[in-house]
């Protein structure tokens, strides 16, 4: 069987197709299955950053960058694509664009991806502007080197010069340098704070009054003005300050046992105030209700009227004087009565009465209230014009006696249609207990709660 040959042309075109992708993956390119993670950053200045420049992380290539766009203000927003061997990127990344040639050239993305314990920068998260930053090129430093920096420069190597001379007057100072050094050194250690995150805190806290002082830029040249008063009075003064420095010494060698009371203090306060802060709401709605008693108050202390006032109350407050002893033994009476009533009395007409299904829920004194409205109404005609008095009588089937009661010559004798169901109140058997020689304030209150007890033996009487 013969063999078909491949064709010149065929050959070419494979060639062609391996040659692409070939030049395709040499200068970066991934295939189409392939995901890209991607990040962006704010950064103030893009510095020729280019697609495809590349993001490395301690030197190694993790990804490219994808597009350079114009950001708020005058910032760029870098978009990057991460491979996946290099996640997680943490929220507390940091980026700084870097040259790859010593003499400008290209630059490229190094990428620190923050700290473990940060939360993870999901996709498509911003690294934001104040953890980018951008490197200082040779033309800015030279823009910045004018001539007046330049003759600045010069002055300054020129003063340097002759304040160092052959040497001798730096090495007399070195050794008066150490002790300034340690107090540096300490300083710096204490810059750092006692605890984790205090000198970020410190450094966010700066962030907020700087901001504060932004908002009030039209209000900081009168500052910088009673400023400048401020420090021109201190200046005529100096010699004043100087003795009130002088006896800040001795103020700051008691201010320990102060500080120790205070901290003694602070507790006691802190319950106070806690105690006083319901009370300072309510003070304003307070002093309102008093401002009318006020008023009537300086009405009263007005010229003429206060000392006419105490001339009529006078006859009085002498009777008064003399009736304080019996005043006294008659509050002394009237005590437990008050006392009963604010205790036992009051509270029960609050109540209601149970007594279902004739329960109303209303309170003892209106339903008092609503008979003697009742009655009143009873006790009139149809027109209102005189009193009548009405009956009324009914008669049912069933006889109903009340038996023999203490206090009556006869039983009561009565006539129902319905037979009784029950009793209420329930008789326990028992009469409540009457303790005279017991305050009235400290027995029990009334139970308005009514239970019904059982129909007593009921039998039908023929007629």
């Amino acid at each position: 069987m013969r063999r078909s040959r491949v064709t010149p042309f065929a050959v070419g075109i494979g060639a062609i197709v391996v040659i692409a992708l070939a030049t395709y993956f040499a200068f970066g390119g991934r295939a189409p299955w392939q995901h890209d993670y991607e990040i962006k950053a704010v950064v103030q200045s893009a510095n020729e950053l280019q697609n495809r420049s590349p993001v490395r992380i301690a030197g190694v290539n993790i990804g490219k960058v994808k597009t350079v766009e114009r950001g708020p203000g005058n910032t760029a927003i870098v978009t990057m694509a991460i491979d996946e061997s290099a996640l997680p990127i943490h929220r507390d990344a940091t980026l700084k664009i870097r040259p790859r040639l010593f003499l400008e050239g290209n630059f490229f993305v190094d990428l620190q991806p923050g700290t473990p314990s940060a939360p993870d920068l999901g996709e498509g998260g911003t690294i934001p502007l104040a953890q980018t930053a951008t490197p200082v090129q040779l033309d800015q430093v030279l823009t910045t080197l004018k001539a007046g920096a330049r003759g600045d420069l010069k002055l300054l190597l020129k003063g340097l010069g002759k304040g160092l001379g052959d040497g001798r007057a730096l090495h007399r100072v070195i050794p008066l340098m150490a002790p300034a050094f340690l107090r540096t050194a300490i300083t710096a250690e204490a810059l750092q704070g006692a605890n984790p995150h205090d000198l970020s805190g410190f450094i966010d806290s700066g962030e907020k009054v700087s901001a504060a002082l932004a908002s009030r830029r039209r209000q900081l040249p009168q500052l910088v003005t009673d400023l400048d008063t401020t420090l021109g009075v201190l200046s005529a003064r100096r010699q004043a300050l100087g003795d009130s420095v002088v006896r800040l010494d001795s103020l700051l060698g008691h201010a320990p046992a102060a500080f120790t009371a205070l901290n003694a203090l602070f507790p006691t306060a802190r319950a106070f105030v806690r105690e006083a802060r319901p009370g300072i709401r309510e003070l304003p709605r307070t002093l309102r209700l008093a401002n009318p008693l006020l008023d009537q108050v300086a009405k009263l202390i007005a010229p003429g009227e206060l000392p006419a006032l105490i001339a009529q109350l006078d006859p009085a407050l002498h009777q008064l004087r003399v009736l304080e002893p019996q005043l006294g033994r008659l509050l002394g009476t009237l005590h437990p009565i008050t006392e009963c009533l604010r205790t036992n009395a009051l509270p029960t007409l609050k109540k209601p009465v149970v007594d279902p299904p004739l329960t109303t829920g209303r309170a003892v004194y209106r339903e008092l209230l609503d008979v003697t409205v009742g009655l009143a109404s009873a006790s009139q005609n149809f027109t209102g014009h005189g009193q009548a008095v009405r009956y009324h009588a009914g008669f049912g089937d069933n006889l109903v006696t009340t038996g023999k009661a203490p206090t009556l010559a006869e039983p009561l004798v009565g006539l129902t249609e319905e037979p009784l169901i029950g009793s209420r109140p329930k008789f326990t058997g028992q009469q409540p207990p009457f303790r005279p020689g017991v305050p009235c304030e400290s027995q029990r209150p009334p139970d308005l709660a009514a239970e019904t007890g059982p129909a007593p033996r009921q039998r039908r009487l023929s007629k």
